[in-house]
């Protein structure tokens, strides 16, 4: 094994795995309870062709999928301890995992920074209602500052986050929502049975909405393993059944993830499409203009709720890549570089466009998904020789892995409308083939 391996890479053991089921239904709300899972459907319904009733069928496939897809990667957490950019070690060789880790690192750092933008966006109103002060780069600043050191002190200490983010975010919504059907003296029903917008040219196929939805949590599909090697289990775990073993990951994702996903995309799509803004922050100062104490307690809910999304769904999985390239850095190091990273890149300038962001990111991880599903279940079988992954001799490059990954990738971009199920399928049938033709590579 590699001396120089980072301990937070390390096979966890069973004094780390501290996380009850309850955690980790707390972390999977959220991950998805966040302002950009407000942003999307808005965004989808006002390119046009899709009801605010299709937006919202595309939200339940689409977090069913990655639901599903959470628990298949999960199993490997479950039984071997090993985090996600070890095990893809397996399947791209020790240089070829980081080109796969970066894909995915490159998604967290991504949404961190727009996160943390609409985090001090709210934080901003906040003052500028109050005290008259806007000043946003400083309170920017402070806040993305906040945030990083709360990441830094691991994985606990973002579920306990979680517990006062998502009731306070939760309360936030109904309020809002209620306030704005009683503004316009309409019901939900009457929202949802609304006509769809006039087509234009980037209008979304009900295929492209189901991928937007699934693309923007793919990364969280890559992180089960990250997750359930926290879980804890009981002593018989790691022999029962595939159910039985991941039954905890079953019940927190169903429930915190699809059930938490799907109310958010409904709440989002009902102030969108009667504020007439997809940005939350809009949404509430037309909301809430006339109550400016609501609208404060509606701006601090969406800072600590992009705290508590930012922290577990974007801060830590990224920190755990740059572990891996760097192992002799601390996780608290690591932490302030990936935080550091998301604001130097300034991704917030794709605000406008984050459907299609989605579409771009599930082209580039559902290849990377589909080759790990592949390489566990169908060639290893589930039987993993974990110390191998932490062998620093192993082989750089695995050639199979290399060639499905950029197969799957291209044909993505091209059929970018439905990037998921066109990258997917595509990926993990090209590795099957490589394989099988090859041979597996040792």
């Amino acid at each position: 094994m590699n001396n120089r391996m980072s301990p937070e890479l390390l096979p966890s053991t069973e004094q780390q795995r501290t996380l009850t089921t309850f955690d980790l239904a707390i972390l999977c709300a959220a991950m998805v309870v966040n302002v950009v899972g407000l942003i999307i459907p808005t965004q989808i319904f006002f390119a046009g062709a899709l009801s605010p009733l299709a937006i919202l069928l595309c939200a339940l496939l689409g977090f069913s999928l990655v639901a599903c897809l959470i628990t298949l990667t999960g199993d490997i957490g479950t039984r071997y301890g090993v985090p996600f950019t070890l095990f893809i070690r397996d399947c791209f060789g020790l240089r070829g995992a980081i080109v796969g880790s970066l894909a995915r690192a490159a998604v967290c750092v991504t949404w961190c920074g727009i996160i943390t933008w609409l985090g001090a966006s709210a934080i901003n109103t906040i003052l500028e209602t109050w005290l008259g002060f806007s000043h946003f780069w400083i309170v920017f600043a402070i806040f993305a500052g906040c945030q990083i050191v709360n990441a830094s002190r691991g994985v606990k200490s973002m579920s306990r986050f979680g517990w006062l983010a998502i009731p306070l975010l939760a309360l936030m919504l109904c309020a809002m929502v209620l306030w704005l059907l009683k503004t316009h003296d309409i019901t939900v029903l009457t929202v949802f049975e609304r006509p769809p917008e006039p087509s234009t040219p980037d209008s979304f196929t009900l295929f492209g909405a189901i991928s937007v939805f699934a693309g923007g949590w793919l990364s969280e599909a890559l992180n089960g393993s990250d997750l359930s090697r926290k879980l804890r289990l009981a002593h018989n775990a790691p022999e029962a059944s595939f159910f039985m073993r991941n039954r905890a990951m079953i019940i927190a994702f169903f429930t915190g993830f699809i059930i938490s996903g799907l109310v958010l995309s409904g709440t989002g799509l009902i102030s969108g499409v009667l504020s007439g803004h997809y940005d939350p922050v809009e949404m509430m100062k037309v909301s809430f203009r006339e109550q400016p104490l609501i609208l404060v307690i509606g701006c601090l809910t969406l800072v600590v709720a992009q705290w508590s999304t930012n922290t577990c769904a974007n801060i830590f999985p990224a920190t755990l890549v740059l572990l891996n390239l760097c192992p002799r850095l601390s996780f608290a190091a690591a932490t302030w570089i990936v935080g550091l990273l998301s604001i130097l890149l300034m991704p917030w300038l794709l605000m406008a466009h984050l459907a299609w962001v989605q579409i771009l990111f599930s082209a580039c991880l559902a290849p990377v998904l589909g080759i790990m599903l592949v390489h566990y279940y169908i060639i290893l079988r589930g039987h993993v020789d974990v110390a191998a992954l932490y062998d620093s001799g192993q082989r750089r490059w695995r050639v199979n892995g290399m060639l499905a990954l950029a197969i799957g990738i291209i044909s993505g971009i091209v059929f970018r409308d439905q990037a998921f199920f066109v990258a997917f399928p595509v990926a993990s049938l090209s590795y099957g083939l490589l394989v099988h033709i090859r041979g597996r590579e040792r």
